[in-house]
């Protein structure tokens, strides 16, 4: 039987789904999860109401509570920025009556959680030598775009969340700069995410269908990538300037974060687009750095498959955080 004492709730909320387990950390090292379930966020009018559903269901009621967020943190606050959810740690406290409970962004949560994994849960996509001492860079798109730096320290991992996903939009090509064009006639300001997320795909393919003439009709990702692989000229042209966008901006964040550490590609979108990533025309885009195309040609690249990571990382740093609060009072600092 599980010690429910020695549980941590966790939650990885999402635009679109969430995600809520109870995690138990392993005498040998990882983490286990319990009563892991996914939601629709749309189903539930409020965060509150989707955590209520899931406590009720699961019949127990951790002390302990984790949850990571898309988008910014402030004072134990956040409003979800794709959705219109907001979280708030007091409020849970307040409910729910957790002893402690900790709000990180949703990126927070799974870079946080690369040193807690076993090497099966990645793939390795380009092999290389990482410099230990060194920050390990997280990134890439789900529904938005995520970036983290996962900086070693004497204490521990240090976590770094950006908003790294924000960034401007940097065509290259001819095709890009035109689709660039297209997109400007309706926004002011054309960003990474919109290019190479989920949220901006139906944006991205309308666009390219403009750009050759052809009429749009909504379809489903798998599809556009299914079409793509077949030889359909709109869908392949889709699926590579949202692959382009994504490895050009790998190599931008890996050079501005002094990434030496690894490169470790996060997030539904980058899974299911990871052979167009490998492609030659989208990796050559990280690779080619002009004079600094020898500091990223070394940096190994891997896969995250592991569903539970921003669980994971959100409980990891709780545990951290509450390690070093036992450390400083053991020691007479409190």
């Amino acid at each position: 039987m599980t010690d429910t004492s020695a549980l941590i709730l966790a939650g990885d909320i999402g635009g679109t789904n969430a995600r809520f387990g109870c995690l138990q950390k392993k005498p040998e090292g990882g983490w286990k999860v319990h009563h892991f379930v996914k939601v629709k966020g749309a189903d539930y009018p409020t965060f509150e109401a989707a955590l209520e559903n899931y406590l009720g269901n699961i019949g127990i009621k951790p002390r302990r509570a984790a949850f990571c967020a898309a988008g910014p943190v402030e004072d134990g606050y956040i409003n979800l920025t794709n959705t219109d959810w907001q979280i708030s740690t007091s409020r849970l406290k307040e409910m729910h009556g957790f002893e402690q409970c900790e709000l990180y962004n949703d990126f927070s949560g799974m870079t946080r959680s690369i040193p807690e994994l076993a090497d099966d849960e990645f793939t390795i996509i380009r092999s290389g030598q990482p410099h230990k001492a060194e920050p390990i860079l997280v990134a890439g798109p789900g529904t938005g775009f995520g970036v983290g730096y996962l900086v070693p320290t004497k204490a521990g991992w240090h976590v770094i969340a950006s908003e790294g996903g924000h960034v401007t939009y940097s065509p290259q090509s001819s095709l890009e700069l035109e689709l660039l064009q297209v997109l400007k006639r309706d926004r002011d300001f054309v960003s990474l995410e919109l290019v190479s997320s989920g949220k901006g795909l139906p944006v991205v393919h309308k666009a390219v269908c403009e750009i050759h003439g052809v009429p749009y009709e909504h379809t489903a990702p798998d599809l556009i990538r299914e079409r793509a692989i077949a030889g359909d000229a709109v869908s392949r042209d889709v699926c590579n300037i949202r692959a382009s966008a994504t490895m050009g901006a790998i190599g931008d964040l890996a050079l501005t974060g002094g990434a030496r550490g690894g490169i470790v590609l996060a997030g539904g979108v980058s899974e299911r687009m990871i052979d167009f990533y490998m492609q030659p025309s989208a990796m050559n885009r990280y690779l080619h750095r002009g004079p600094q195309s020898e500091y990223v040609r070394g940096i190994p690249i891997r896969l995250l498959k592991c569903p539970h990571a921003p669980l994971i990382g959100s409980a990891a740093s709780l545990d951290s955080k509450l390690m070093t609060l036992m450390s400083v009072k053991d020691y007479g600092c409190a």
